[in-house]
């Protein structure tokens, strides 16, 4: 079966999606989309799997989660992060990276949780030049995050730090953090049946186990290129160890111990319906 796969364009999906570019992967049909985009494609059944941000997997829009493969991190995961000059129990307001649906669950979690705090949160899009105020928070994610992260040596940014939202979960439930899985469309699993599904998972699989063989020459690519890596360092060895230490993309009863207790924590704190945990095929 040829199958349609959502994902999108970012430094952290290229492990999982550089398959798709070689002869046997350009067999199926990956569509590049926005963040924002996933779901409505998925919705509307112009994919049969996307790698959904863990926030909309748990809002139940899919028909279940493939086993296997996702993106994840147990610790640091280096590149989502929330800025700011003061102590994290001291912040009344948060601006968010507009990306960042997942990351703003898990921080209004981690900062009821951990400090009794629950900050005004609004939307920006994040700029290298932004300098949080007086009892402010930057949350930034991804790309972006590694931007911000190398502008901090610019003058008036003296006590600025970043505190990193994986390490914080890891700190809080002893467990990884899972960003994205893959996701079946709705209605994927009548149409089609568990042996398809099964047969997606195998070929997502394949094309991570691809990936992560060629985690060097990916880095070096990427590097040139002009991406950022660990601490906003722009060389291959940076990326490198973005890609290979700060991210996990083989996730297992670990990973999806730390989805079922970030689906917990988000449905106390009136973040996540009364669903039932997705089905993991």
């Amino acid at each position: 079966m040829i199958f349609q796969i959502g994902a999108i364009s970012f430094l952290n999906t290229v492990p999982l999606i550089e398959w798709f570019e070689t002869e046997e992967g350009r067999g199926h049909a990956l569509l590049r989309v926005l963040p924002s985009q996933l779901t409505g494609i998925l919705r509307r059944g112009e994919a049969h799997v996307g790698l959904l941000p863990v926030a909309e997997v748990l809002r139940g829009h899919t028909d279940g989660i493939l086993a296997g493969t996702g993106i994840a991190c147990r610790g640091e995961a280096d590149s989502v992060k929330v800025f700011c000059a003061e102590s994290l129990a001291e912040l009344t307001r948060i601006r968010a990276d507009r990306g960042s649906r997942s990351s703003v669950a898990l921080l209004r979690i981690l900062l009821k949780e951990m400090f009794g705090i629950s900050p005004a949160i609004t939307e920006m899009i994040p700029d290298a030049g932004m300098v949080p105020a007086a009892g402010e928070g930057l949350l930034i994610i991804g790309d972006r995050c590694f931007e911000y992260e190398r502008a901090l040596s610019r003058p008036g940014r003296e006590g600025v730090r970043g505190w990193d939202l994986g390490k914080l979960w890891l700190d809080l439930t002893g467990l990884p953090f899972v960003f994205a899985a893959w996701a079946l469309a709705p209605g994927f699993l009548a149409e089609y049946g568990r042996p398809r599904a099964a047969e997606l998972k195998g070929v997502l699989n394949r094309a991570r186990d691809y990936g992560l063989s060629r985690i060097g020459s990916l880095a070096q690519r990427a590097a040139a290129e002009g991406q950022l890596g660990v601490g906003g360092e722009a060389n291959p060895a940076a990326v490198k160890a973005y890609l290979e230490k700060s991210l996990r993309y083989r996730l297992g009863a670990e990973d999806l111990a730390g989805m079922k207790r970030f689906q917990e924590l988000g449905r106390a704190h009136g973040l996540f319906p009364e669903l039932p945990f997705p089905a993991v095929i």
